[in-house]
């Protein structure tokens, strides 16, 4: 095909006016997976260009095996410290599941009549994917989740020891106590309790979301609705001495407010004027001020949250974790969940990780059916050993 620089006028969809297409249909989608979308998709249609190609409807096999074999040779690059371009196997399929999520729209509007990405030439040339079997994945063990809590416990209890911790100290290690509560047991993502600063929607749970009496939140699941969580006494008891201790001046304030000192004087600055601000927190520290100044804080932020749980995991020695490696959020969800399919079986997971397909559920925790199996199967043969 011809470029616009010879002066012919491609015939066809231009591929950035088919993804604006494509971004404006997917609205219902998380700002992070558009945003996501738009800058891979971005990327590959610079590819495109500079081999010629402009238009949706002339995307071929061919330009997906050269594409994958691009993504091959920056995996490659990867592994030699000299060269900076280069990326992991992981973050190539990452690439190329978006392109092909996008031909995939292009096939459902007609652009199309069939996705080349999802062929097996293109797909040869790509590295080899990495597994994504469950043993990969972390999922908190029991003795676990029993550790990490029983540190924030006790931290709480030490701080209220005469002499008391100032305020700001006291709260700050029950809000972590009760977040590592709710993670560990109630299986949500940590996504859907805290602030998403690419997401205006995922401001971070507040307390009018939660009911500590019947053991229940509502938070914004994945599917972008709001939905029903569970709050078992593990997590709602924490809870409920944080929003004792804490006594935030509305119920609209978040769950886990941000205590970072740098966001808490803009607040304040803002609500009281920055010499008020000053003479006021050189006596009682900004996390009071704010309370008595009712400055609300934002919530904690999802990275902000990942670094609780990185700083805790080097403070505890959390049995089975290998050096470097940390307590993350989904690993709380799906140990969460492993427990509940270990001891209550499929039904009772699925509905507690709400996940709509049963399937999902029976596919994350395939590795316990193997086990059991092996289990069973090891007795059925043991007069043969």
């Amino acid at each position: 095909m011809e470029t616009s620089d010879s002066g012919v006028e491609p015939q066809g969809t231009c591929l950035e006016d088919a993804l604006a297409e494509c971004l404006e249909s997917k609205q219902n989608k998380s700002p992070n997976y558009r945003q996501n979308l738009e800058r891979v998709v971005t990327d590959w249609i610079g590819f495109c260009a500079d081999r010629g190609l402009e238009c949706v409807e002339e995307v071929t096999e061919r330009h997906l095996a050269a594409y994958a074999g691009h993504l091959a040779r920056r995996v490659e690059a990867g592994t030699s410290g000299d060269v900076d371009s280069g990326i992991t196997a992981s973050t190539a399929w990452t690439y190329y599941d978006y392109v092909s999520s996008f031909l995939a729209w292009a096939v459902k509007w007609n652009y199309l009549a069939e996705n080349p990405a999802a062929k097996g030439r293109p797909r040869e040339s790509m590295p080899d994917r990495p597994s994504s079997g469950e043993y990969d994945r972390q999922y908190w063990q029991p003795e676990q989740r029993q550790a990490v809590l029983e540190f924030v416990r006790r931290r709480v209890d030490s701080a209220y020891v005469d002499p008391t911790a100032p305020p700001s100290i006291c709260h700050k290690r029950l809000r972590n106590w009760a977040f590592v509560a709710t993670i560990a047991y109630s299986g949500v993502r940590g996504g859907e309790i805290l602030n998403d600063p690419n997401d205006p929607r995922r401001s971070g749970l507040r307390w009018t979301d939660v009911n500590l009496e019947d053991g229940t939140m509502w938070i914004l699941g994945k599917n972008q609705d709001r939905e029903p969580a569970q709050l078992p006494d593990q997590a709602a008891h924490p809870l409920e001495r944080w929003y004792n201790a804490y006594d935030p001046p509305s119920d609209d304030w978040p769950v886990f407010p941000s205590m970072h000192v740098p966001t808490l004087s803009r607040r304040l600055g803002t609500a009281i004027g920055t010499e008020e601000r000053d003479r006021r927190t050189k006596v009682r520290g900004y996390w009071v001020v704010a309370l008595e100044a009712e400055a609300e804080p934002p919530s904690i932020t999802t990275e902000g949250g990942r670094s609780i749980m990185r700083r805790l995991s080097d403070t505890v020695p959390i049995p089975g974790l290998e050096d470097g490696e940390y307590l993350t959020l989904h690993g709380a969800r799906r140990g969460v969940g492993e427990t509940l399919y270990r001891e209550r079986g499929a039904a009772r997971a699925q509905r507690t990780l709400r996940h709509a397909d049963p399937q999902t559920t029976s596919e994350m925790y395939s590795h316990i059916d193997a086990s059991e199996l092996a289990e069973d199967n090891t007795e059925v043969f043991e007069d043969e050993q």
